[in-house]
């Protein structure tokens, strides 16, 4: 059984599998817009309900690159008092914050690239668990703050 861990200090997931063996990592971040009724996933390992594939919204913007949940839809686990928290891509090309960086109602958000991955892994290793660590709400938000000034000064300057 494969699972994803993911550091809220370094926004970083990482793919383990069946062997505890670090498959690769990406990008991720637990950014949360402001309206949410989470302001951070606690640290703590949550079990997944979607364990052999992503769950799929079906809307106009579903299943791209700038949808909500990305090109392969959302993993969701078990986040106690906060029923569809999960693991997706999405708005890749949005104006503010794109990419993995991007806001969510509570969610973890990364790459496309990343949710491929993790549809390969389980298409032989079921998800189990995603470890969450370093995502206490002033860590989190200092390296989300950290990182923007870096991306705004490589922007202007790199």
């Amino acid at each position: 059984m494969s699972k994803i861990l993911f550091n809220g200090s370094t926004h970083q997931i990482t793919l383990v599998d069946s062997s505890g063996n670090r498959v690769s990592s990406w990008p991720a971040y637990n950014n949360v817009d402001s309206h949410a009724t989470l302001t951070h996933i606690q640290n703590g390992t949550y079990p997944f309900q979607d364990r052999v594939h992503p769950h799929r919204h079906h809307s106009a913007t579903a299943d791209t690159t700038d949808g909500p949940y990305g090109m392969y839809g959302i993993f969701r686990f078990s986040v106690p008092r906060h029923p569809g928290i999960g693991l997706h891509s999405g708005r890749a090309h949005a104006r503010h914050a794109p990419g993995p960086q991007h806001a969510t109602m509570g969610c973890i958000r990364t790459t496309d690239e990343a949710i491929a991955a993790v549809i390969k892994m389980v298409s032989v290793s079921p998800l189990t668990t995603i470890e969450v660590i370093g995502n206490t709400g002033r860590a989190a938000h200092a390296a989300t703050k950290r990182n923007h000034k870096h991306s705004l000064h490589h922007r202007h300057y790199g």
